[in-house]
C-alpha cells in the first residue's frame, strides 16, 4: 500500500508546482518535501518527477500516478458524503423470501427501482433457515419468514400469512384420498417441502377428530410424512407443480401459488377439513438499523401481503 503521507505531499507539490510553496502549504521544510517525493519514488520504483532547475516535469508514471491519486481523493470524497446521508432513493436494498412471496413482491419492487434509478434491489428466493443465517451473517438486509427463532439480534413483525394448499394431480380428485392414497402418489419436494407437508399433516392427522376426510388417518403427521416417498425434488418455484401436473406425484405449496399456475384445470387443490395458515413474519436485524431506502420497499410488502391475505379470506 502506498505510503499516504508521501502520496499527500506528491499530489500538492503537482497542484501546486513548486517546492518551497509546498512546503509552507504542508508545513514542512522543502527538504523534507524532497525527500518525501524520493521516498514515494522508492516505494513505486519508478522516477515521478524530472527537475529542471527550480522547475520539474512529470514522468509518464508520475502522471498516472497523479490521476490515480485525484480518482482515488474524489472517491473517498463522495463516500464520505455518503456515509454523512441517508437517501430515501438510493443505495442496495437485499430481501430474502419464499419463492412465493418472491412473486408477489418482486414485479412491484421492480417497478420502483425503474422510478428511481439509484436503487438496487437484490432479492433471493430462499427457504427459512437460509434467510435468517443470510441476515445474521449480513448477506441479507430483510427477510419474510414464517417462522419465528430466539436469537436476540432478530427482531421480528407479524405482517400477515400464507394458506398452504395439498395439491394432487387432478386425476384423483374422484378418489377417496386418505393416507395410503398419498403414500401411493408419492411426493414432490421443494426447499420448504417437507416443512409445509407436516403441518398439512399435523393439523388434518393429528387426532382422533381431524381428518383429511371420511377415510382419513389417525396416524402423526410426522410418522406419515416419513412414509410418503419422494417422486422429485424441484427448487424453482415455477417448476414445482408441474410435476404434480403431468400426475408423478402430490406436494404442498401457498395456495396464491397453486391459484397462478396454468393450466390451473390440471391440479387439483383438496378442500382440507383444517385449512392451515401459515403466519409471515418481517425480520430484520435488531442490532442494525435499516436505513430510509427500505422503509417505502417494507411498506409496499407489508401492504400487498395485507391484500393476499383479505382476498383468501374471501375467498
Amino acid at each position: 500500500m502506498l505510503n499516504q503521507q508521501w502520496l499527500q505531499t506528491f499530489v500538492t507539490l503537482i497542484e501546486v508546482g513548486h517546492f518551497t510553496l509546498t512546503a509552507k502549504k504542508l508545513f514542512m521544510t522543502q527538504p523534507g518535501v524532497s525527500q518525501h517525493i524520493k521516498k514515494l519514488e522508492e516505494q513505486v520504483g519508478v522516477s515521478l518527477i524530472l527537475r529542471q532547475g527550480k522547475r520539474f516535469e512529470l514522468t509518464e508514471a508520475g502522471s498516472i500516478l497523479y490521476q490515480h491519486a485525484r480518482e482515488y481523493r474524489q472517491a473517498e470524497t463522495e463516500l464520505l458524503a455518503r456515509l454523512q446521508t441517508d437517501e430515501p432513493n438510493i443505495g442496495e436494498c437485499r430481501f430474502g423470501c419464499s419463492g412465493a412471496i418472491a412473486s408477489l413482491l418482486y414485479p412491484h419492487f421492480l417497478e420502483r427501482q425503474i422510478q428511481y434509478p439509484g436503487l438496487n434491489v437484490m432479492l433471493e428466493a430462499a427457504p427459512n433457515q437460509r434467510i435468517v443465517s443470510g441476515i445474521l451473517n449480513n448477506q441479507l438486509d430483510v427477510g419474510i419468514v414464517t417462522k419465528r427463532t430466539d436469537d436476540a439480534e432478530l427482531s421480528y413483525q407479524a405482517i400477515g400469512y400464507a394458506e398452504l394448499a395439498l395439491v394432487l394431480p387432478s386425476q384423483y380428485q374422484s378418489m377417496p384420498l386418505d393416507k395410503e392414497r398419498l403414500e401411493h402418489i408419492g411426493f414432490i419436494d421443494h426447499p420448504d417441502g417437507q416443512y409445509y407437508l407436516q403441518q398439512v399433516l399435523r393439523a388434518n392427522f393429528g387426532d382422533a377428530e381431524a381428518t383429511l376426510n371420511a377415510r382419513g388417518s389417525k396416524r402423526h403427521a410426522s410418522g406419515i410424512a416419513q412414509q410418503i416417498p419422494r417422486r422429485g425434488y424441484v427448487n424453482q418455484l415455477n417448476q414445482i407443480l408441474l410435476p404434480v401436473a403431468k400426475g408423478i406425484g402430490f406436494t404442498v405449496l401457498p395456495l396464491s401459488t397453486v391459484n397462478a399456475f396454468i393450466p390451473r384445470e390440471s391440479l387439483w387443490a383438496v378442500e382440507l377439513e383444517q385449512k392451515v395458515q401459515e403466519s409471515l413474519y418481517l425480520v430484520h436485524k435488531n442490532t442494525r438499523p435499516l436505513p430510509s431506502r427500505f422503509e417505502a420497499f417494507i411498506d409496499l410488502a407489508i401492504r400487498l401481503i395485507a391484500n393476499e391475505s383479505q382476498l383468501k379470506s374471501l375467498s
